[in-house]
């Protein structure tokens, strides 16, 4: 016999949350090692070739781990997830045009994402070159791209006609979209219908 919808739900891993945390987790993890190393991030930008001026280059060295780590605290936090998640899904999208394109065009770089150091991986061996390689960060970042596509689809941003229709069937959309209670939720606990 087939499974029922109860006991798919019955799991009790609340997987948005876990995949919230997850990009939050990642986005910090990044930030930190960028952050610890601004000279060799830029060095792995200017590696990319990208038909950029060094200032830009300069500028998204500065800026970028600071955004990934705002964005990595927000996430783990919960705060503006909808906004956060927006500009966490231009992120992946722009790693990932920038590794595809160092892909295509054959360059052997380390893609500058992580200090898998972190990890205890020596940045040498041969398992961190293939790992930092453009073709491996590429599909990273497009599966990473793709899962916070997902996520956010799933809670209910960046709505569709499709979607706002079921705004109206459920009384508790919002609140099952944010995963917390809304103000009008916590309003109407101590009343009785």
């Amino acid at each position: 016999m087939g499974s029922s919808s109860s006991d798919k739900a019955g799991s009790g891993i609340n997987w948005w949350l876990v995949l919230r945390l997850f990009f939050g987790t990642l986005l910090v993890w990044a930030a930190v090692s960028k952050i610890g190393n601004p000279t060799k991030f830029l060095g792995d930008l200017i590696a990319y070739r990208l038909p950029l001026p060094g200032s830009w280059l300069k500028l998204t060295a500065a800026v970028l781990p600071w955004v990934e780590m705002l964005c990595g605290i927000l996430l783990l936090v919960g705060t503006w997830v909808e906004s956060v998640l927006t500009l966490t899904v231009g992120l992946f999208g722009v790693f990932a045009l920038a590794t595809g394109q160092a892909w295509l065009r054959g360059l052997k770089i380390s893609c500058g994402c992580f200090d898998l150091k972190l990890l205890g991986l020596d940045n040498q061996s041969a398992t961190v070159q293939l790992l930092e390689s453009p073709g491996v960060a590429l599909v990273r970042s497009a599966i990473l791209l793709a899962a916070a596509i997902y996520l956010g689809r799933s809670l209910g941003f960046w709505m569709t006609p499709a979607t706002l229709g079921n705004t109206s069937e459920d009384p508790k959309f919002l609140e099952k979209r944010l995963d917390r209670p809304t103000p009008a939720s916590n309003k109407n606990k101590g009343r009785r219908h």
